[in-house]
């Protein structure tokens, strides 16, 4: 078993996304766009930068409030089990993707709101 360079709960963090994600600390480096001596600093400091984190977070699926903190987002919680599973397909998605199911739920959205207003909402349908 290998044993850890530092004890710090980000590092915890940042050995567990690698595990899980088979990442390597130049991975890391890469995917936050920043330089191998840079992970050992967040790992030793035990502090990383919100733009690293964000672009570490999202490439590896993770919350960046759990990856910043610890924590998960208490919002999170709140969700029903269908909602969590769309959010969890959305975050797996590559970005272009994500905008273009947000705009095709949007326009889903339209569509909706336009056939209950014409064919099911009494107040607004037409006589």
């Amino acid at each position: 078993m290998r044993k850890k360079q530092y004890d710090t709960p980000l590092a915890e963090r940042l050995d567990t996304i690698s595990q899980q994600h088979h990442l390597s600390g130049s991975d890391l480096a890469r995917i936050a766009g920043v330089g191998r001596s840079s992970v050992n600093a967040w790992k030793k400091r035990g502090t990383i930068s919100k733009d690293s984190a964000a672009k570490i977070a999202e490439a590896t699926n993770v919350s960046l409030s759990w990856l910043l903190t610890g924590k998960e987002e208490t919002n999170r919680e709140a969700l029903d089990d269908d909602e969590k599973a769309l959010l969890d397909v959305y975050r797996s998605l590559p970005p272009v993707e994500r905008r273009n199911m947000l705009a095709a739920f949007q326009m889903r959205l339209q569509k909706l709101t336009e056939f209950y207003s014409e064919y099911v909402d009494p107040i607004t349908r037409q006589k």
